[in-house]
This record gives structure tokens, sequence and C-alpha cells, in this order.
């Protein structure tokens, strides 16, 4: 992870995965944190329009060798990674939360302003799932997963997978979690829907084609936090296009946070991860995986869909560059 950015959008984030929209239905839950398609797409856009290169010339080829060697050529992986993804919230950083953590949901709710019980995992104690003792093991269970099942010793055990962790904890795990310690996307995002209409190839306004899609605000003193393994050549600060309807972000060349460098049996991922035949032995827990497309501006067509597991994902074994031990 050689070089970072912090992102500022100054709107809202419209990102998605590959569900159609469809006229009169209500749009799915957006994409958060943006995908590394997204990211990588942003990037190398913006080194062209810094470099003054335009997109036709691009396709055509017809562009300085030291710019391709940074970004690569047109519908041609990137040749840099996003090795993490991060938040900035109130000037501390967090990450995923591990999906091999969890806490007790049979513990003390807490109680609501309309009375109802929620659940809140703050002050509630870790637990983290390991490969099974040998009395578990003697029991033979088994799924289509295999025979070494995580397993996690709580009443009623409930993921944090979908909570970010302040970047200490996953250095020195809490016993319990306290206040400012994790943080649930409902602190970091409001959701806005926005209506509009469809257009053909020819900008002109599809009759009877109106559909609704989830946009993203971010929270104030909410920023991205991300890592690369290269520099793909951008200036020190600027402004980028992210996501769709392309909104307006801005960026600056920051110094690295601290990560852990300690030695482990588990590593987990700070940015989405493509699930790929190969990987899939080594994945020890995971979020639900997502499938992405997109569409290929140089080729006027589809992209092939993908499938990714989230960051937060842990694997028994350093499997890319976006990996750190996990304690």
């Amino acid at each position: 992870m050689k070089i970072w950015y912090e992102l500022s959008p100054i709107d809202t984030l419209f990102l998605r995965g590959s569900e159609p929209l469809e006229a009169g239905q209500p749009s799915v839950e957006p994409l958060f944190p943006p995908p590394v398609s997204v990211l990588q797409g942003a990037l190398r856009t913006t080194v062209l329009r810094q470099e003054g290169i335009s997109f036709a010339n691009y396709k055509a080829g017809q562009c300085p060798q030291k710019i391709l060697e940074r970004i690569g050529s047109c519908s041609r992986p990137a040749p840099f990674q996003i090795t993490a993804v991060l938040i900035r919230h109130k000037e501390v950083v967090y990450a995923p939360c591990p999906a091999s953590w969890f806490v007790d949901s049979d513990e003390k709710r807490t109680q609501s302003a309309n009375n109802e019980n929620t659940f809140s995992p703050l002050g509630k104690t870790l637990h983290r799932a390991a490969l099974p003792d040998q009395e578990a093991s003697s029991l033979l269970l088994h799924s289509s997963a295999g025979t070494e099942l995580p397993m996690v010793h709580a009443n009623d055990a409930k993921s944090l997978a979908a909570y970010w962790v302040r970047l200490e904890c996953l250095r020195k795990p809490p016993a319990t979690f306290a206040t400012g310690d994790l943080l649930a996307k409902s602190e970091l995002y409001d959701t806005e829907p926005r209506t509009g209409i469809a257009i053909d190839s020819k900008r002109k306004v599809q009759e009877g084609q109106i559909y609704t899609a989830v946009h993203i605000r971010l929270r104030p003193e909410v920023t991205f936090l991300i890592g690369l393994d290269s520099d793909p050549g951008l200036q020190e600060k600027g402004r980028l296009l992210l996501g769709g309807e392309q909104r307006v972000c801005g960026y600056a060349k920051v110094a690295a946070p601290t990560l852990s460098a300690q030695t482990a049996t588990l590593h987990m991922a700070l940015a989405p991860v493509e699930l790929t035949d190969e990987l899939l032995p080594h994945v020890f827990a995971a979020g639900k995986a997502v499938t992405l497309a997109g569409w290929d501006l140089a080729k006027g067509f589809h992209k092939a869909t993908t499938t990714w597991l989230p960051a937060g994902s842990v694997f028994t074994t350093k499997i890319t560059s976006c990996c750190i031990p996990l304690y």
C-alpha cells in the first residue's frame, strides 16, 4: 500500500451492482463503499483529463507510453490495485469490521426512544470465530464448504460484518466495544431516493420508463481513504468524477495510516476481492458476495459480470496485497 488518497464527495454518490433498474420498481440498496472497479475507472479517467488526453485518442492507442504503463491500455485491467478502502470519521480512521467477529445478541439490548428493543454492539463481548477444537471436530460437522467450519462460542451470535471498526481495534481487539469503536452505516451516510427517466442512445426520453435510484450522501466529516499499490500518475490534489452520473469528488494525497504488521494465521481484506475458484478454498469468513458488471465504453457493450467478496472478508492466507494480518 504505497500511496493513499482521501476522497471528499461534494454531492451524493450513485453506486449500485448489476441489478437492472426496473420501471416502477423500488431500487435496491446502494453499494457502500464504492466498488474497486469504480475507483480504478475514476482514477484512470482523471489521469487522462489531467494529461489533456481525449478518450477517443486513448481508445485508439494514441497515448504516451509512460501513461499507459501507469493506467493501462483501454479496455484492459488497470496495472495498479486498490489495496484498501477505509473511512475517516471526525479524524478517526475506520476499517470494515472482520466477517469473523461476532457479539452475543442475547446480551442486554438497548432501549430506543420509542421503547422498541434495538440491537447495539456497544458494551458487548467480542467473540471471534475459530476453527473447531478436538471436541467439536468429533461431531463430524460438514457442509458444502467442507468440514473445517469456523465456529463461534456464543448463545446468539450476531455478525459485525456490516459495521466499521476503529483501525486501532484491528491491531488490538478489545474485550468489549466502547463508544467510538464501531460505526454503523447509518452513522456514515444517508440515503436519498432520486426519480429519473430512461434515455436512448440518442439521449432521447423513452416514453413510460421512469425509475427510482437510491443515492448516498456522506455525513459531515466523513471521507474515503483509498490505498494503492502503485502511483497511477495523479496530481497531488484535484477533483475526480465518481460512480453513476459522474458525481464530483475532491481528492488529495495523504499520509498512510498505520496498519497491522504482526504475524497471524488469518488475514483480512481491506478492499473487496474478486471471488475465483482459486480463492474459494482460502475463504474463512465473508459477507454476502456482490455481482458487478458495468459498461465498456470502448466496446460499447456490457462488461462481463464478476463476483466480489466485500471488504472485511477473512482468509486463511494472504491471498492478495489488500490483506493484512488479523490478530
